[in-house]
């Protein structure tokens, strides 16, 4: 593996795909694949509300259950569930589909392997089975997508309680195991992971969220948790998970590659190394859940956002040379605005009221609000953000929710990312404890009214809002080519949902939209850290490519962007990692589009 970028000279051309070939067979090149964007599809009145999602799992053949491990015993990795994958593995042009699958930690039961679903340009999917490589057997909890080696196949990181996983896609429908030889299989229980090249040198590195310090011999010891947030009652005994704060944080990993397909562990050298200890578990350190990877101040360098449970939420800045600096303490985004850190889960960043800059969103646990920091940032040496939640109403009627899988999307296709987060509780059984918070709960939904404003969006919406479920991971991305955002939901236990995003058909008037896949060949392939300025008549709408983001889970690399009534994009500028910017003009609406870095 090595670092090394084709020189492709065309800069802006109409995205071309590839023909499907079957699991295990690399693919077939082909010239075109026609997009489903005139595909028949269901009317509804205009009552009903704007964002709109019709259940297709069953239909579409994805039939997979996640698999949590969760039993009576209570082991407390189990409480946290699992994530979900989108990505286009076979470089046909359709996002397939991964499924990860957890065990009983203390090895009693058969493990299940990870499922693999091959997109069939969404008249099915095809579940691949063992051929592939991809189906891994025991504890895997979260997954990250990118294309470490820069093949254009994107390659697929594991996290694990044990030793993580990286599969390298092979580019001809099967995946190999090159953990130990790349030097990623850190051992410890891990969650959220995302890439990102920090050290600007082309080559994909990877930030590994870790939780906490956990083995069975602590079961044993915590047989009985005496839990703050849910007292057992002193007349009956009643086995429930520990709570975050009775268990030490675990250091985080920060791989960066060394280009040849080695990546050594740099995260002290890199000036963010913060850890706990079992007498002060708070400390420094984060039990990592969330983290995403984003040019938090548009200085052309890529940094770091984690969500942790119950400890400040981490935010690491790129100072270049690849060092960071730790401004968690200052920057105002670690802690509600009380100055109390929350029970951090999901976590996103994207530009919601149209400042240019990213904000960061975190989804939180039961009885704490949705947490929006509005990005305040004027000079990138110092940046800085506040908690917008109330304000902006992104945090307002979430606090009956037990709040995972998110990100901030234009569902609708008017140009202003909405916002979805999938819910559940931990524990199955607090009826019995007399707790009424209910353990599965349906997801909840915010649109963007304009320029960060957010609505709580209750009626007029489509069944699946209707059904509750105990739901972690969500992964957001184009699965049909519409030039809709759809989404992936895994829930612990339960069938795994696929949501064909039906929105446009809710509008008398479709949204104009604009797909963008962007491929780096000095930077990065994957494009990660790059801002993208669309020029409307009379409005710019940016966006920003990120790493991680979301819950343990991974999403289509692709900008998918609504564009509202406008009936042209003026032109669009990329600032590619490092700074450099390229002028896309006037390019088509309604259509997908690749666009490479210019060389040099």
């Amino acid at each position: 593996m090595t670092s090394h970028r084709s020189r492709i000279g065309v800069a802006f051309i109409p995205f071309a795909l590839l023909a499907t070939a079957g699991c295990g067979e690399a693919p077939k090149p082909a010239a075109s694949v026609a997009t489903s964007a005139d595909r028949s599809a269901p009317t509804f009145p205009v009552a009903r509300a704007p964002i709109q999602f019709e259940e297709v799992a069953e239909e579409k053949s994805v039939v997979a259950v996640s698999n949590s491990g969760t039993t009576r015993e209570k082991h407390f990795p189990t409480a946290n569930g699992t994530g979900i994958a989108l990505g286009d593995f076979d470089l046909d042009g359709w996002l397939d589909l991964y499924v990860p699958q957890s065990c009983r930690p203390d090895g009693v039961d058969e493990k299940p392997p990870n499922r693999y679903f091959r997109n069939r340009r969404f008249e099915q999917f095809e579940d691949c089975g063992p051929a592939t490589g991809a189906d891994v057997r025991g504890y895997t909890a979260g997954t990250a997508v990118g294309d470490i080696d820069a093949d254009g196949f994107p390659d697929l990181y594991l996290t694990r309680l044990g030793p993580n996983i990286l599969l390298r896609n092979n580019g001809d429908g099967t995946f190999s195991d090159r953990s130990k030889s790349s030097g990623t299989n850190g051992e410890s229980w891990g969650t959220s992971a995302a890439f990102l090249d920090y050290d600007e040198d082309g080559a994909l590195d990877l930030y590994v969220d870790n939780y906490a310090k956990w083995d069975l011999a602590w079961h044993a010891a915590h047989d009985t948790c005496s839990n703050d947030r849910r007292p057992i009652p002193p007349d009956r005994r009643i086995k429930m998970y520990c709570s975050p704060n009775e268990i030490e944080p675990a250091r985080h990993f920060l791989y960066r590659s060394r280009g040849d397909g080695t990546f050594e562990d740099r995260l002290k050298e890199a000036g963010i190394e913060r850890t706990g200890s079992e007498k002060n578990p708070g400390g420094k350190g984060g039990r990592g859940q969330g983290v995403v990877t984003c040019d938090l101040n548009n200085d052309g360098r890529c940094d770091i956002y984690v969500a942790n449970d119950q400890n400040h939420n981490f935010t690491f800045i790129n100072l270049g040379g690849g060092k960071f600096a730790d401004v968690t303490e200052v920057c105002g985004a670690a802690d509600d605005r009380e100055g109390k850190s929350q029970a951090g889960m999901g976590v996103d960043a994207q530009d919601v009221d149209g400042d240019g800059l990213p904000e960061l969103f975190v989804t939180n646990f039961y009885w704490e609000n949705n947490t929006l920091y509005r990005n305040m940032t004027k000079d990138p040496r110092d940046v800085s953000f506040y908690d917008a939640s109330n304000a902006s109403r992104a945090g307002l009627h979430s606090k009956p929710y037990v709040k995972w899988g998110t990100s901030l999307e234009d569902l609708d296709g008017d140009g202003w990312p909405d916002i979805l987060v999938v819910n559940g509780h931990v524990d199955d059984n607090l009826h019995e404890a007399d707790q009424q918070e209910p353990y599965k709960q349906e997801a909840a939904l915010w649109r963007n009214a304009g320029e960060g404003k957010f609505d709580r969006v209750t009626s007029g919406l489509s069944p699946f809002f209707e059904t509750k479920r105990s739901a972690r991971g969500a992964a957001f991305g184009d699965v049909d080519n519409d030039g809709m955002i759809d989404v992936a939901i895994s829930a612990k236990d339960d069938p795994v949902c696929l949501l064909r995003n039906t929105s446009r058909q809710a509008r008398e008037k479709p949204y104009a939209w604009i797909q963008l896949a962007l491929v780096g060949t000095v930077a990065n392939r994957d494009a990660i850290g790059a801002r993208v300025e669309i020029h409307l008549a009379g409005r710019k709408l940016t966006r920003h490519v990120r790493g991680g983001r979301s819950y343990m889970s991974a999403h289509d690399p692709r900008l998918t962007i609504g564009l509202g009534d406008a009936k042209a994009v003026e032109k669009v500028v990329v600032y590619w990692p490092g700074g450099k910017a390229q002028t896309l003009e006037k390019p088509a609406i309604n259509q997908a589009h690749l666009v490479r870095e210019r060389l040099p």
